[in-house]
Parts: structure tokens; C-alpha cells; sequence
């Protein structure tokens, strides 16, 4: 006898309903929908402990514990890949589960993934060659049947009156409260959805492979035979006797294998909502699992969680916010022909009570109690490929542990005083944690991502910060850089070769160096640094040679806080620095608005580099350039102002020299827009130079002062944009200083008055430098 259970993947009452099926009638042999070719996996799930009572079968002591996914994938093209995800509310988990604690044989009875790659890559080769399924004269779906065979329960749930369809399937289905009878239920619904439609290729041979095991078990002598498989499968197994054998082996005939692997890796809550893989996604998995645990108290116990974590975050929820909360979602439940509320009901109720109508506290909990965090384990006996091996040992080394497999986002060693951490390089664990970091980064596993600094912060410091977030999608991608070797180390070596080899711009190379020493990986730099000498050499590109040297210039400065050896990287520079200064004003002239922006955010960054380097050879070139390019009339104003404000700043320029360039730069021999982007680019972000310059400043009060309205209004946008970047106080001090007009020379009643009040303090000052004597006077 056949008993056909159909249920809806990851429904908390499904499978209390399998539970209850199996158990009113135990079955010889149990067939799973799952992938025939991961039915290896089973020997891993040990059955559960001994349980007297009529609780749901509670979580086993083995490390295989759930959410857990299998992994089905071709070693030798590792995009082939599907994931099985598996929870402790899962339907085929609990009756797999079962079915081990009372000795049942278990099959796996879909269509193995060795024959659906190969289906897969057939089609690649020949897209048309599905169209053989479908009568003739018909090529494709409509719109409205593309939707319905996309989600056919969609479609019931429309007709409900419902616009979700896992609201209506929990709604109707998913009761706690489920007799066995509701299989019958779901049996005829789906018989009538699918009567008169045609199905997709792929589900008529999947669905053939599925008859072809249920015979099997037959005829190898089991007689009470149990399948727990989706839903919409039920009317295509119910008549298998009615299909000829060969018409289900005419549907899988001539398929050539691809040899797959499988295994177990750890899944997420979070990742089980997406809708993609194997199973469908669900919304609130948190949800589920407690009203798998919980039964008709899941709406105290979720409200009474609620309140915890408001109460963690210091909001206020007290007792009767609670028992409001809960009553509320029980009316809400009864007013709406519910048996118990479901997630909907208590957030409304959620939001009404305890967040007092602010639904944005809601977000709070959506995280913890709606989606969840919860992430499985697996044991350590599966196998895994060398690479994991090295992966997992190199995290217990560096007591990364905690930290692993978490998809919380977690800033690594954070402290309720330092609430980013911080890792110290100048300690071995620090730097231990660090390289495999980015290692792993190297390695396209981005588990840990590391804080960006800005132009102005130190990259030299003795500490990196890094926010830590594990992927299940990191499991494939570790099997996939398993290729390149058995330990991370050497992984790293060889996948940086190969990059190397294929890089061919030099900026993107000089990134990688830094990388590279990041990483702590010396086998790998000689090979970078003869590829960076010669695209170094072989570079014509002026923008490329910039944007090459802000890295190197890093490598340089902040080398010895890794202890890395530098003089490799000081070699290429010294060829790159004449060569920036010497087609630099050629690259930049004649440039529009745009491009002279582009240009203009390059020149700020190689001079801020050349500034860290400190090489007085470098910065004399580089000024000798600045200078070219500050008196070059065929260059935009925002580079040729930013040029004399970095003179200027270094003293290259006196306050004369630059009062003249500015004079000219406002003068009516140019352009009012022309004057407007000089002195966007001379200012550059800092209005200090013109409060503490007074001549500047009234050069730029007597510009403005003289402008047209028609020619205001022309460079207004643009004067905005300059002085909003200006902070809020200096910008007021503008404002006075506008507001009284050109500031007067006082330079020597100034003086006068600063002697006699420094003589007052005079005598102080000398015992704290320890002088014996102090002449202000001096120059």
C-alpha cells in the first residue's frame, strides 16, 4: 500500500501531521523527495535519543544539528552546485528522523542532481529541445500560466482572498491542530489544480524518476510504503500503476551522468529565506520553529520574547504590555476565523501594545523573532575538502571560534568601551588574525571586511577593524579555492599567481601588492613585483601611474608595522614619481568640467601619498610641476587653484605670490564661472586659510562685490558647492566677516599690543620651554 503524504517544504504543521501519519500507521520503507544521489548523507543524521512523551522529537546530542543544507555539486565544475536545506520543523527532517529511531529503511527518491546538471547543460547546448514536451503548435506559456506554474498556490491563495500564499497555506494548512484526514484535503486540491495543465519538462522527468523508485521499493518486497514529498506531487505518484514503465524511462532515456559529490555544511535561518535552491524560501523561519515547539502557547511564548528584547535594549515593556498584546492577538486571530494567531496577528498586536504604535520597533525584533539567527552545525567526521580542514584549524588557532559559521554581523573584539574592537598588529595573535583575514579575502571567501580608512586617517596604526559575517554561500566557494591547494596558505600563493598572470592594468596590480603584504604571503610577492616592474615600465597612461602610487606609497610608509621588507616597492616608485611629474600637465590640459574633476580628486591623492613618503627628491619634482601647472592658462581653474593652495600650504608660495595668483585668477580678464572653479579648487574643502588670511580675504570680498547679477547667478550653484563643504563655524565666521565689510590692516597696533601682554606671561613661559631667556622679537 502506497500512503502519500504531500506537504508544504519547512511547514511546522506538516510535519506534525507526518508525525502523526507515521506514527498511526508505520510504514516499511519511508521515500523522501530529495535528491536520490544525496541519499549518501543519511549515514550521518544518528537517530534521535528514547522519548516517552508525546512532544515532538526533540534535537539529538549529535553535532549534525539543524538548519543544515546538503551540498550536491560537480568537483569539476563547481557552478554546478544545488543546496537541500534542512530544519528541525521540516517535514522530511522529522520523518527521516523517525524513520531512523524505529529502524525504517529511508530512500531518497528525486531526481538525482548527476542527471539534472546534465539536463541542465543540455538545454544550454540546445534551448529548443524542451519544446518537445508541449503540444504541438504550442511554444510557450502565457503570461498567467507562467505565473501559475511558477507558484500554483499562489493561485489558490488569490482566490482566498489572500495576496500571500505562505499567509494562506499556514492559515489552512499549518494548524497544530491537523489530523491525518488533511493529506486527503491537500490531495484532491492538488488533483484539481493540476487537472487539464500541462507541466514544465523538468518536473514531468523528475516526477518520472520518483515512480521508478516508488516501484522499486515495491519489487524489492516492501509492501506499507510511506512518501512524504511536495504537495504538488501527489496527483502525479497517486496513479502510478496507470503509467507504463517505459514511458517513464523514455522520459529519462539517454541522459549522460556527471559525477557529483555530496555533504552536509551548516545553513542559516537567514539564508532560508531567500527563494532560491532546491527548496523554497520562508519568511518567518524564527516563527515557525517555535510554532512547531511551542503549539497553542507559540503566541505567549513569541510576545513574552518580544518584551526581553525590548527590555535588553533599555525600552520600556512591562507584564501588561505583554498580556495586552497577547489578548489582542488572540481577538485578531478570532475576528479572523483563526485557530491561532499567526505572525501577522501578533505583529499588529506587537506594534499596537508594546511599541505603542510606533511600528519602527518593530524592526527590533525582526532579526531574533521573525527571521531569526540561528545557524546548524555539523560534525566534524563528514568530509570536507583539505582546504576546510586548514580553514577551520587556522580559525581555533587564531580563537576566531566564536565568530565562525555566525551570520550575525559581529565587529571583531568589541567591548562595551570600544564597541568596533580592534585587532593589535604589534601583538602575534593580533597578526595571526589579521593575515587569515585576508587571506580569506584573497580567496573570495569575505568573511571578515575590514574597516575603510579615509585620506586622513592613519592606515599606518597598529590596529585594524574588522566586521565579521558568515555566508552558508562561503561553503562552495571554499570547495572551489580548495582547487588551488590544501591549505590556506598555499590556496593564497597559487590563486595569486594566476591573477597575476592575468592582471594587466597597473593600478589594479598595485592593489593586489598591498594585499599581498596584508596577507603576509612573501612566496607570492617576488612574482607581483617583477609583473609591477614591468607594467611600471610599460605604462603610458598618466592616470594609471597615479592611481598606482597611493598603494605603493602605503606599502612604503606603513611597511614596518607588518615588519615587511619595502625596498622592492621604493624601487618601482622612484620610476613612477618622474614619470607622474613629467606627463602630468600635458594629461590634465584642455579637460572640461567633468574630466578636470576626475583629474583634480587623482592630483589631491598622489600629493597626499608624496606627503607620507617624505622624500624631499620626490616632493621637489612634484612642486616643480604644481607650479607649471598653477601658471598654465590652457588647464581648468579647479586644478590650477588647487595647485596654488598646495604651494602655498607647503611654502613654496609666499602670501604675496599667492595673493598675485589669486588676484589674477578674479580678475575681469577671466571669466566669472572660470574665477568661481579656481577658487573651488583653491579653497578645497578648508575656508581657515581665508579667516586667518585677511588680503585673500578681501580679494575674494571685492570679487564677489563686483560681479554682475547676471554673472551671481551664473556661479552661485558653484560658490554653494565650495562653501558647504566648509564646516558649520567657519562658515558663520565668514558670515561676520561679510557682514562688516573689508577687514583693516592693524598689523603693527597688533604687534604693539601682543609685547605687552606677552611680557606679563613671559617669565612662565621660559621656565616651562626651560630657557634662560626668550626673545619674541625675533623672527
Amino acid at each position: 500500500m502506497l500512503h502519500l503524504l504531500g506537504i508544504r517544504h519547512h511547514g511546522p504543521g506538516s510535519a506534525k501531521a507526518v508525525l502523526k501519519a507515521l506514527e498511526a500507521n508505520p510504514p516499511g520503507c519511508l521515500l523522501v523527495e530529495a535528491p536520490a544521489d544525496a541519499e549518501g548523507l543519511l549515514k550521518y543524521m544518528p537517530p534521535p535519543p528514547e522519548q516517552t512523551t508525546d512532544a515532538p522529537l526533540a534535537p539529538h546530542p549529535s553535532p549534525l544539528t539543524p538548519p543544515v543544507a546538503a551540498l550536491i555539486y560537480d568537483p569539476k565544475d563547481l557552478n554546478r552546485a544545488s543546496y537541500l536545506p534542512f530544519t528541525g520543523f521540516s517535514p522530511e527532517w522529522q520523518a527521516i528522523r523517525f524513520a531512523l529511531k524505529n529502524n525504517i529503511p529511508v530512500r531518497f527518491m528525486d531526481l538525482p542532481m548527476e542527471l539534472y546538471f546534465a539536463l541542465e547543460e543540455a538545454d544550454k547546448q540546445n534551448p529548443q529541445a524542451a519544446l518537445k514536451f508541449f503540444p504541438e503548435g504550442k511554444e510557450a506559456d502565457t503570461a498567467e500560466e507562467q505565473q501559475f506554474r511558477h507558484d500554483p498556490m499562489a493561485y489558490m491563495a488569490n482566490l482566498a482572498g489572500y495576496t500571500d500564499s505562505e499567509r494562506w497555506w499556514e492559515v489552512m494548512f499549518e494548524s497544530p491542530d491537523n489530523e491525518v484526514d488533511i493529506f486527503l484535503a491537500i490531495q484532491e486540491m492538488t488533483i484539481a489544480l493540476r487537472e487539464g495543465n500541462e507541466e514544465q519538462p523538468r518536473t514531468l522527468q523528475r516526477e518520472a524518476f520518483m515512480r521508478q523508485t516508488i516501484r522499486k521499493a515495491f519489487k524489492d518486497g516492501f509492501e506499507n510504503i510511506a512518501v512524504v514529498c511536495g504537495a504538488w506531487h501527489v496527483p502525479a505518484l497517486l496513479g502510478f500503476e496507470k503509467i507504463k514503465a517505459s514511458n517513464d524511462a523514455a522520459l529519462l532515456k539517454g541522459i549522460k551522468k556527471i559525477k557529483t559529490t555530496a555533504t552536509w555544511i551548516p545553513w542559516s535561518y537567514d539564508r532560508l529565506t531567500f527563494q532560491s535552491g532546491y527548496r523554497s524560501g520562508v519568511i518567518s523561519p524564527a516563527w515557525y520553529e517555535l510554532l512547531f515547539q511551542e503549539k497553542q502557547d507559540a503566541a505567549t511564548h513569541w510576545m513574552i520574547n518580544v518584551a526581553r528584547l525590548f527590555r535588553e535594549a533599555d525600552l520600556d515593556a512591562s507584564s501588561a504590555h505583554v498580556i495586552e498584546a497577547i489578548r489582542l492577538s488572540e481577538t485578531l486571530s478570532a475576528l479572523r476565523g483563526l485557530a491561532i494567531p499567526g505572525i501577522d496577528e501578533l505583529k499588529e498586536a506587537a506594534i499596537t501594545t508594546i511599541c505603542e504604535g510606533d511600528a519602527e520597533k518593530l524592526e527590533l525584533i525582526e532579526n531574533k523573532l521573525i527571521t531569526g539567527n540561528k545557524v546548524g552545525s555539523v560534525p566534524d567526521k563528514i568530509p570536507t575538502v583539505p582546504l576546510q580542514q586548514d580553514i577551520e584549524q587556522s580559525v581555533k588557532t587564531a580563537r576566531l571560534t566564536k565568530y565562525w559559521e555566525n551570520t550575525e554581523e559581529h565587529w571583531l573584539g568589541a567591548t562595551a568601551a570600544s564597541p568596533q574592537g580592534g585587532v593589535d598588529l604589534r601583538e602575534e595573535s593580533g597578526k595571526m588574525k589579521s593575515h587569515l583575514l585576508h587571506r580569506l579575502n584573497l580567496l573570495n571567501i569575505p568573511w571578515g571586511q575590514l574597516k575603510e580608512l579615509n585620506r586622513h586617517q592613519s592606515a599606518g596604526g597598529f590596529k585594524e577593524f574588522w566586521k565579521l559575517k558568515w555566508s552558508p554561500d562561503f561553503a562552495i566557494r571554499i570547495i572551489e579555492m580548495g582547487a588551488w591547494g590544501n591549505t590556506v596558505e598555499e590556496a593564497c600563493v597559487r590563486f595569486l599567481k594566476k591573477k597575476t598572470d592575468d592582471t594587466a592594468a597597473l593600478p589594479a596590480l598595485t592593489i593586489l601588492v598591498k594585499q599581498t603584504l596584508n596577507a603576509n604571503l612573501p612566496d607570492a610577492f617576488d612574482a607581483l613585483l617583477a609583473k609591477l616592474e614591468t607594467l611600471a615600465a610599460l605604462t603610458t597612461d598618466t592616470y594609471h601611474l597615479m592611481d598606482a602610487l597611493p598603494p605603493l606609497a602605503q606599502i612604503i610608509r606603513y611597511g614596518n608595522t607588518r615588519g615587511t621588507d619595502v625596498k622592492a616597492v621604493e624601487k618601482v616608485v622612484a620610476h613612477l614619481v618622474p614619470r607622474i611629474c613629467i606627463g602630468l600637465p600635458i594629461a590634465i590640459a584642455n579637460l572640461d568640467e567633468d574630466a578636470s574633476k576626475e583629474a583634480f580628486d587623482k592630483l589631491v591623492a598622489v600629493n597626499f601619498s608624496l606627503g607620507l613618503l617624505n622624500d624631499a627628491d620626490f616632493l621637489n619634482q612634484w612642486h616643480n610641476t604644481l607650479q607649471s601647472i598653477a601658471g598654465n592658462a590652457h588647464i581648468n581653474g579647479i586644478l590650477t587653484g588647487a595647485c596654488t593652495r598646495i604651494l602655498f600650504d607647503k611654502k613654496v608660495f609666499t602670501e604675496n605670490e599667492t595673493a598675485t595668483k589669486m588676484r589674477y585668477a578674479l580678475s575681469r580678464a577671466n571669466a566669472p564661472l572660470a574665477a568661481a572653479q579656481w577658487l573651488e579648487g583653491f579653497l578645497q574643502g578648508s575656508g581657515l586659510l581665508l579667516l586667518h588670511n585677511h588680503p585673500l580675504w578681501n580679494l575674494l570680498d571685492e570679487w564677489v562685490e563686483e560681479l554682475g547679477e547676471e554673472h551671481f547667478t551664473d556661479v552661485l550653484p558653484l560658490l554653494r558647492r565650495t562653501f558647504s563643504k566648509f564646516p558649520q563655524p567657519e562658515r558663520e565666521r565668514m558670515m561676520d566677516l561679510a557682514k562688516k565689510g573689508p577687514v583693516e590692516k592693524q598689523q603693527k597696533e597688533t604687534e604693539a599690543l601682543a609685547m605687552e601682554r606677552a611680557a606679563v606671561v613671559l617669565p612662565t613661559v621660559r621656565a616651562l620651554l626651560g630657557l634662560k631667556s626668550l626673545d619674541l622679537a625675533a623672527p
